[in-house]
């Protein structure tokens, strides 16, 4: 990795995105990169967001890299009960402080989200979407504690999502072949998943899949919000 890559930003950035005040620190340049404006798709996922979001979900941010949906999402609304999901130490690290900024209160939990508990690897590949981590089932990169999002409800303690965001560079239909019974919860009543053409398609499986999944867990209102997003609402 270059030196730019690895550079510090040392002061926190200050922005405003669907009038919700926020401040953001990058450890480097490539965290730099994806911080958000007020214009573009993050705005117009947050505007979407903010009209079906209550103060009193429980918003689970599953690939929270450095915490922007949590940041804006629990600015916005400061009852809220977030749990965020990243497994890089580094980027796990500005996550955190990234919350402090905010003044927000989430649990972050250490670990990727798959179909099973375990070890993976996960790889920063130049392929993927922004160099974003991708898991890689060839068993080369780093080793990552792996869980399943029914494991992590039921066995730690943690509050049922109702609210789900996922950027997870693939493993988005592992996540709901390992989450069935909290994706198939009553509670359980909005998702936005992130989906990853050629990831998917490394896993033998593809967007249809996810949307099939969603189906089956009780989801039947589909649509995609741009190409790669895909929105999910239980109707009941």
């Amino acid at each position: 990795m270059d030196q730019d890559e690895e550079r510090s930003i040392e002061e926190p950035i200050q922005t405003t995105i669907c009038s919700v005040d926020v401040q953001f620190h990058a450890a480097s340049a490539r965290e730099h990169r994806f911080l958000p404006d007020d214009t573009g798709a993050h705005a117009e996922l947050f505007e979407d967001m903010f009209s079906e979001i209550h103060e009193d979900d429980v918003f689970f941010d599953i690939g929270a890299h450095i915490g922007i949906n949590s940041c804006v999402i629990g600015r916005k609304y400061p009852e809220i009960d977030i749990v965020c999901f990243e497994p890089r130490p580094q980027t796990r690290g500005s996550l955190e402080t990234n919350l402090e900024l905010n003044g927000i209160d989430a649990i972050v939990m250490d670990c990727a989200i798959s179909n099973s508990d375990g070890t993976i690897a996960f790889d920063i590949q130049h392929d993927t979407p922004g160099e974003m981590g991708e898991v890689r089932h060839s068993k080369r990169g780093t080793e990552t504690p792996v869980r399943t999002l029914d494991g992590v409800v039921s066995d730690d303690g943690i509050p049922s999502p109702t609210v789900v965001m996922s950027d997870i560079v693939g493993e988005e239909i592992n996540l709901l072949r390992g989450g069935s019974t909290t994706f198939s919860s009553p509670t359980t009543r909005l998702a936005y998943i992130v989906t990853h053409d050629q990831p998917l398609e490394r896993l033998g499986s593809s967007k249809q899949d996810v949307e099939k999944h969603l189906k089956k867990n009780g989801f039947d209102e589909l649509k995609y919000t741009r190409d790669n997003l895909l929105k999910a609402k239980k109707s009941g």
